[in-house]
């Protein structure tokens, strides 16, 4: 009897042991998710409700801006933790995004152990434009492993950007992808988004669970007209089918094509580029200064679109000014939404004469893909006030004044006619007299000299490129010498009797470095030596040509003889 009552008694204990670990309250918990956020018009949505440690079903709720598409796909998990037991449940809707505003998803109510349990309201961003056309890949046949080219557009004018993602599906259980390749995009000039490793999410495709990555993420913008394709994402993979077990697999994704239209006639002249908005902005560092102080101007455009296009603009900038070439800054991101920022050119002007001036504001031309037309950016002329520096001529020549005549120890002091002393006789002084005359004139000479060269310098210094101009003659023989001592070394000649040249004709044409270019000179000279423009065009192409292709160019001394004719034939003729 004893030994019953003992028994029953560790029986008891065990059952109070067992119950103290069993019957746990355990926390309860409501939530509602969605599977990606922002979404765009069009594409699908996946919204989960999950429920932790409580036994309830949920019917597929109504959400304004979202249509009901199927499901739900439901989940369920339990798990034992010290004794203690947990379950997860979830139940998964697609919907379709019809509206082209911000969604806000309401907080749900559902009942627990301890009272009602209120998920969190959010609101689903939605973006500015339509769906990729590629993204309903319910229409689409996919196996268990699939590759996928999504793409935001079909249809698009030349230069309007194309965001492609390159995606692999997969719903096997323990698939290693060991190789895939990028497909090939010929016809585009492509721009990669930066991003970070692969990884797998889930997404619920016609009512099935595919675990998607996105692999790479590329900007393409068509540079030509017609229907271009992109083809050859494909991968090789391993699906293990047991622990000891499995096969290879291979998928490639379909061909995508796009259809790139050509933009409207007539295309403007000075057309920039296409666009989803295009602004040009300019700034000064000041409207007042001096001559010879630097200012810094900067013309900045920034918009939506390959702003890489926009090429350095073409400026008439005044006779006056000295310019250097342009510093091209650029502040361009790159995303998966897209390509916008912004490309500075910032100029170092230096003004060489006072006056009021208005600097030059290019216009342009661009394509806005947005909404199909073409659109001007105009801007008024910056002014400019350029005083006179005073410092500038602080170098000018000084006198002192004269020493007042001092009265000696005598009042009178008689002139010696009669010389024992070292000197030159008389009679040797008077035959040399005209020698003497033109050495004693000499220290005047030279003095006037010093002033005439110091006005001179001091008016080159306000018109500096008139005095280029003078001194373009006597520049271009030196060049020449120069560049007739390397003649046995052809490597060395052909750039220095191309370095002369450019130098003769930048001040002829009293031009800054950045104005030289091959249309522009040709173009000068028809106006001032119409009848050597031909043969001037003949010589740069030569000088190319050597400078690339030495063994087909003419030999360094017909080359010289040629270049050294014409220049002389040009200042024989030149029209100012």
């Amino acid at each position: 009897m004893l030994t019953t009552i003992l028994s029953m008694r560790r029986t008891v204990s065990v059952l109070i042991m067992l119950l103290l670990f069993t019957i746990v309250t355990a926390q309860e918990a409501f939530n509602v998710s969605v599977n990606r956020n922002p979404v765009r018009q069009g594409e699908q949505v996946a919204l989960t409700f999950s429920f932790k440690n409580l036994n309830q079903n949920m019917q597929s709720p109504k959400i304004e801006g979202l249509k009901f598409l199927y499901g739900p796909s439901t989940s369920n998990s339990t798990s034992w933790v010290n004794g203690a037991r947990t379950s997860e449940k979830s139940f998964t809707y697609t919907y379709l995004v019809v509206s082209d505003k911000d969604i806000v998803v309401p907080a749900y109510e559902v009942s627990g152990s301890k009272g009602k349990l209120r998920s969190k309201t959010f609101t689903l961003k939605v973006q500015a434009g339509n769906a990729p056309e590629s993204n309903n890949l319910s229409t689409q046949t996919l196996d268990a492993v699939a590759c996928v080219i999504e793409t935001s557009k079909r249809h698009v004018h030349i230069g309007e950007p194309i965001v492609v993602s390159f995606k692999i599906l997969n719903r096997t259980n323990n698939l290693d992808v060991r190789n895939y390749n990028i497909a090939e995009t010929p016809g585009f000039w492509k721009e990669t988004v930066d991003t970070s490793e692969p990884r797998w999410e889930t997404q619920i495709i016609s009512g099935q669970r595919y675990n998607v990555a996105n692999v790479r993420t590329m900007i393409l913008f068509p540079q030509q007209t017609g229907t271009l394709t992109i083809d050859g994402f494909d991968l090789d993979g391993y699906v293990r089918t047991s622990f000891f077990d499995g096969k290879s697999i291979k998928a490639s994704a379909d061909p995508v094509k796009i259809h790139v239209n050509p933009l409207p006639e007539p295309i403007p002249a000075n057309f920039l580029g296409a666009f989803r908005n295009l602004e040009l902005n300019s700034t000064l560092s000041s409207n007042k200064c001096l001559t010879n102080e630097a200012l810094t101007l900067e013309l900045t455009y920034s918009g939506d679109g390959n702003l890489k296009f926009i090429q350095e603009p073409t400026l008439e900038w005044p006779g006056e000014f000295e310019v250097f070439d342009a510093e091209v800054i650029d502040r361009i991101k790159i995303t998966n939404k897209g390509e916008s920022g912004r490309r500075t050119f910032r100029y170092v002007v230096i003004p060489r004469a006072p006056g009021n001036y208005e600097l030059p504001i290019p216009e342009g031309d661009w394509f806005n893909w947005k909404s199909d037309e073409y659109q001007s950016l105009t801007n008024e002329p910056i002014p400019l006030v350029v005083g006179k520096n005073e410092q500038a001529g602080s170098g000018q020549a000084t006198f002192n004044s004269k020493s007042d005549i001092q009265v000696l120890n005598q009042d009178i002091n008689y002139i010696h006619t009669e010389w024992n002393g070292p000197c030159l006789p008389k009679s040797k002084w008077d035959n040399r007299k005209p020698i003497m005359g033109l050495l004693l004139s000499l220290g005047p000479m030279f003095f006037g000299l010093s002033i005439w060269m110091r006005r001179r310098r001091d008016q080159d210094e306000l018109n500096p490129l008139k005095a280029r101009k003078r001194r373009a003659r006597q520049q271009v023989r030196s060049e020449l010498r120069e560049a007739k001592k390397r003649i046995n070394s052809p490597a060395e000649f052909y750039p220095a009797l191309g370095a002369g040249l450019e130098q003769y004709l930048l001040a002829k044409f009293e031009w800054n470095a950045s104005q030289l270019k091959r249309e522009a000179v040709l173009s000068k000279l028809k106006s001032h030596a119409p009848q050597w423009t031909s043969a001037w065009k003949e010589l740069l192409e030569e000088l190319d040509l050597a400078r690339y292709a030495p063994a087909s160019a003419l030999s360094p001394q017909e080359l010289f003889k040629k270049a050294e004719q014409l220049v002389n034939e040009t200042e024989k003729s030149w029209n100012a």
